[in-house]
């Protein structure tokens, strides 16, 4: 049974190593590269589970439509117009929402959707 045990640790550990997202831009699928090209720079930098929910995000890309397409390239390209504080400060912002209330975080959200609208 120890043994058993041991060896379905060893397999999970391995299967989690396999699945890691390549932290080698040139690893990426053409598809994926074009999806997420504004991030190339920095790709090496991103945590494996940042990388994960960008390919994630380039996996589904396909399968949006063309405006909810552009949305995504939109918003690509703006993180990766961001220095490093603005970014700090947008995840700090995220986080802060994620811990109001729902009626709250929904009016921030329409709030936002209103601003991003404008402009």
């Amino acid at each position: 049974m120890r043994r058993l045990g041991l060896s379905l640790l060893l397999f999970c550990a391995a299967t989690a190593v396999a699945a890691a997202p390549p932290a080698d831009w040139v690893a990426l699928a053409p598809a994926q590269q074009a999806v997420l090209a504004p991030l190339a720079a920095e790709w090496a930098s991103y945590s494996a589970g940042q990388r994960q929910h960008l390919l994630a995000l380039a996996e589904q890309y396909p399968h949006h439509s063309a405006a909810e397409r552009s949305r995504i390239d939109a918003r690509i390209r703006h993180w990766a117009s961001l220095s490093p504080a603005e970014r700090n400060r947008a995840r700090d912002n995220y986080k802060k929402v994620q811990r109001l209330p729902s009626p709250q975080r929904e009016q921030v959200k329409e709030k936002l959707k209103q601003v991003q609208a404008a402009n």
